[in-house]
Parts: C-alpha cells; structure tokens; sequence
C-alpha cells in the first residue's frame, strides 16, 4: 500500500511566475506544481492544502505556528509532510518547527526551488520528487530540508548561495543522507524518538539577532531593552568574542542580564562555533552573564530562545539556560571544548 503524503503549500520561488519583470511566488498552486511531476503520484498518495502563497521574506512567526498546528492537526492520518516553502527563510522555518513538533516519528520535510517549476531547467521537480520520496521511503523521524539531492537536519542547515541549485549546507554536522537511484543514509545521525509527538503552539515574537561590527555602539542594546526584546541573539565575533575595550559590551551585557533578559552569543563564522572561554573578549562576556551558543548556529539559537520564552514564561534565567544548551532536536551537542570538535569539519 502506498504511503498516504501531505504537501502543505507556503508559496516560494516553486510556485512563482514572472509578473511585471520580476518573480511573484503563489502563481502557481500546489496542484499544478506536482502536475509537473509525472512520478509523484506514483510514489505515494498525496493530499494537497495550501496556507500561504508568499515570498518566504514574507514568513512570520504566527505561520510558523500556523504550519504546525496543520500537522500536528493531521499527525495521525499521513506518513510524512512536505512543506513547500521559498528558500530564503526555509531553514528558519525548519529549525523553528523542529521545536513546535517534538518527538517525532514520520519525516516533516521542506523542499522548494531556485526557478520556479514552469521554466526550463526547473530545479523544482528534482527537489519536490526527492521530498516526497524522502517523506514516503524513509524513517528519518525529524524535521529536515531536501535540497539539490541532499538531506539536511533542519536546525542544522544554513542557506549559503543566493541562486544557485545548490543553495544550503549543513553546519556542524554532517548533511543526513544524499538521494540518488537509492536514498543514502548517514545511520550515524539518526534520530530515534520513543516519546508521543508534542506540540508546542507558542512563540516570543521578540527576539532579535545583532551582528556585532566594528565601532558598534553598545547604546543599541539598550535600546533594544527599552524596544521590549525579550531575548538578544549576538553574533560575536570569531569564538564569540565582543569588543571590551572601546566601545566595550560588557556594561550592557551586564545590564541585560541583571535585568532577567538572556543574551547569547554566536559565532559570526560561517560554519564557526561559539567558545567563549578561549579569549579575553568572549571570556568577559561569559562572566557578565552572556550564555554560549557553543555549536549551535545563530538561526537555530533565535528559533529555540523564542520557543523556550513563548513556552517557559515563567522561567529564571539559570533555568533558560539549561534548556537553551539541552539538546532537544539534535541543535546542540554535549561538546564543550573546541579541541573536541568533530573531525570532519577540518
């Protein structure tokens, strides 16, 4: 019997069309995308709902928490999900959800395009078919995006190229599995849940992310405060490390903290992790107060405080703490140490 398959439609460049010289996602319907798609209904059968058509710039929290009540509403009667989503904010999509929906035990899969499905070259029918497979042939139990013949873990997965196919990269662990003739698997990442599903429905909307540059003014964290942030994600720079001479951070930090709002510190890097303890200037900021992302990359930290917030509103700040560095969807590792980081990065 074949696999009974959701596709939930958001909008994106794999259903847009020029308009006025330019690209409009939500021109073309979920429908008409997969009617591309001469082998999808072959693999699976597939139901189609459509919540959104918008370009992904256009994404908001209240959607996030939209999408998953949808599966969480229809959890029980599928096999899998496939989103279809724009790419520019998919893997935010994919790290917040992965927070929403915990203990999973059917792929939620993302998936979209660089061209949209009617033009030549498309890479949308490559990227839908290997989703719908992935969701259908697998047991890869979590929230992941499928992309240019690629799994990723979704709160692992950072977009790197603006148009070209291969857009996404996994950061700080190995992608999941590659889609071939077979769908190879890295068994060495699985996820294995033995808990019921839980779904989580709320969200603190205020929670932003500073990259911090030379000469950045430490004034604007403050105001930040006043502008009622609930949580500020920095992204420091190299290991974490923030200015602490001129234009030092550390009396703002210092204030933040003492006022009960966390603030975190990234890495800036690329595929960079957060150490904190290795120089003066992350140092001062860990004393202050600040909590380490360690290898958590800043997209994900922004997703998790914004989960942890909206659903622990109660919470102290030694108790956000531990649950931030609390691996929950396979975010976070135990790794403490930069001397320990995998080898695979090198």
């Amino acid at each position: 019997m074949k696999k009974k398959i959701m596709i939930i439609g958001t909008g994106g460049t794999i259903t847009a069309k020029f308009s006025k010289h330019c690209l409009k996602p939500g021109k073309l319907r979920e429908q008409e995308v997969i009617g591309y798609i001469s082998d999808a209904r072959s693999i699976a059968t597939i139901k189609t709902i459509e919540l959104y058509k918008i370009d992904s710039s256009n994404m908001q929290p209240e959607y996030w928490i939209e999408i998953a009540q949808t599966i969480y509403d229809n959890y029980n009667d599928f096999n899998g999900f496939v989103i279809l989503h724009g790419t520019d904010t998919m893997h935010y999509t994919a790290s917040v959800l992965s927070f929403l929906l915990q203990n999973l035990d059917k792929p939620i899969v993302l998936t979209g395009s660089q061209v949209p499905a009617d033009r030549i070259g498309s890479d949308a029918k490559v990227n839908l078919l290997d989703a719908i497979r992935v969701a259908a042939e697998t047991t890869l139990n979590e929230v992941i995006i499928v992309f240019n013949r690629k799994i990723f873990r979704g709160n692992r997965t950072r977009k790197i190229r603006e148009i070209e196919y291969d857009a996404y990269r996994s950061i700080g662990i190995p992608k999941l599995g590659t889609i071939e003739y077979d769908i190879r698997i890295n068994k060495n990442h699985i996820i294995n849940h033995k808990k019921k599903i839980k779904f989580y429905n709320n969200l603190e909307k205020n929670i932003c992310i500073q990259k911090i540059v030379p000469g950045y003014n430490p004034k604007i964290l403050s105001a930040l405060v006043n502008l009622g942030y609930k949580g500020i994600i920095i992204e420091g720079f190299g290991a974490g490390n923030v200015p602490i001479e001129t234009n030092s951070l550390i009396p703002a930090i210092k204030k933040i903290v003492n006022l009960g709002i966390p603030l975190v510190v990234s890495s800036q890097c690329s595929i960079g992790f957060s150490w904190m303890y290795l120089y003066e200037c992350g140092n001062k900021a860990l004393r202050a107060g600040a909590i380490p992302a360690y290898d958590m990359i800043s997209e994900t930290a922004l997703t998790k405080l914004m989960w942890i917030l909206g659903n622990y509103p109660d919470a102290n700040l030694k108790k956000i703490k531990t649950i931030f560095l609390e691996n929950i969807a396979g975010e976070i590792t135990g790794v403490r140490e930069h001397k320990k980081k995998s080898l695979w990065e090198y």
